[in-house]
C-alpha cells in the first residue's frame, strides 16, 4: 500500500495533470474574486447556510475547486489504463486491496492539498481586495471545514477511482466527479421535494456523498461534523469494497 502511495506521489508530482487543474482552479477562483463575482469568503465555500450561498459555492466557488479535483482524480487513475502502466502495477501488487488502498491515499493527499492551496489563495485575495473576509466561526470553523471538505475528499477519491476501475473510462469518471461535486442530484431531489411537499427528502439527501459535503459551514458544529466525517468514512469503505470488486471482475 505505502509503495503504491509512494509511487503515486512521485508521479504526481512530476504529472502535468496536477499543475494543470490546480493552476485552472486557482485561475477561476482568483478572477471571480477580483471581479467580485462572489458576495465573500462564506459564499465561496458554499458555508453559508442559505441556498443562495450554497448554490454559489457548488457553481463557483469550492464545488468548482471540486469538479477541477475530480477531473484530476479521473485523468491520472485511467492514464494507467491507456498507458498499460496498470498490468505492471497489478503484477507486482496484485492484493486489490493494497492497490486501492495506495492510490486513494495519494488522491486524498493530492486533493487536500489542492483544496488548501484554493483556502488560503482564495482568502488572500479577499483580504487585498478588502472585503468579504468574515470567519463566523473563528479558526476553530475554519478548521472544521476544512476537515469536512478533506473527508470529502477522501470520499471523491473513492467514487471515481470506482467508477475508473469499473468503466476504464476517463469521461465516465470525469462526469461523475462533477455532478457530484456540483451537488446536482440533492439539489435536484430537494426541489422535488419542495414541490409535492415532501420534507423527508431532504432530510435523506443530506446523507448523500454530495450532502454530507455541504455539512461542515464556517460557524463550528460538532455534531455535523461528526455526521459528515462518519458518512464520509462509510461511503469510502463501502465504494472502496466495490473498487475491489470491479478489480476482481473485470479484466485489467
Amino acid at each position: 500500500m505505502l509503495n503504491v502511495f509512494k509511487m503515486d506521489i512521485r508521479r504526481i508530482l512530476h504529472s502535468k495533470m496536477f499543475f494543470v487543474c490546480l493552476f485552472s482552479m486557482i485561475l477561476v477562483s482568483g478572477s471571480m474574486i477580483i471581479f467580485d463575482v462572489v458576495p465573500g469568503f462564506t459564499a465561496l465555500m458554499g458555508a453559508g447556510g442559505s441556498g443562495e450561498d450554497a448554490m454559489m459555492g457548488n457553481m463557483m466557488g469550492i464545488g468548482m475547486a471540486f469538479m477541477m479535483i475530480g477531473i484530476f482524480f479521473a485523468l491520472f487513475i485511467c492514464q494507467e489504463f491507456t498507458s498499460g502502466f496498470a498490468k505492471n502495477i497489478f503484477a507486482r501488487h496484485a492484493n486489490p486491496i493494497r492497490y486501492i488502498g495506495g492510490k486513494l491515499l495519494s488522491l486524498t493527499a493530492s486533493g487536500s492539498v489542492m483544496v488548501l492551496v484554493f483556502t488560503v489563495i482564495s482568502m488572500a485575495l479577499m483580504a487585498l481586495m478588502g472585503g468579504g473576509l468574515a470567519l463566523p466561526g473563528g479558526i476553530a470553523g475554519l478548521l472544521g471545514l476544512l476537515i469536512g471538505k478533506i473527508f470529502a475528499v477522501a470520499t471523491l477519491a473513492s467514487l471515481v477511482l470506482f467508477t475508473c476501475l469499473f468503466t476504464r473510462k476517463a469521461v465516465i469518471g470525469i462526469i461523475v466527479g462533477v455532478v457530484v461535486s456540483m451537488g446536482a442530484i440533492p439539489m435536484l431531489f430537494n426541489l422535488i421535494g419542495t414541490t409535492l411537499e415532501l420534507p423527508w427528502i431532504a432530510g435523506i439527501m443530506k446523507y448523500t456523498i454530495s450532502g454530507l459535503a455541504g455539512l461542515s459551514t464556517l460557524t463550528f458544529n460538532g455534531a455535523a461534523l461528526a455526521i459528515a466525517v462518519v458518512g464520509n468514512i462509510v461511503w469510502t469503505a463501502l465504494l472502496t469494497a466495490l473498487g475491489s470488486r470491479a478489480i476482481k471482475t473485470k479484466d485489467i
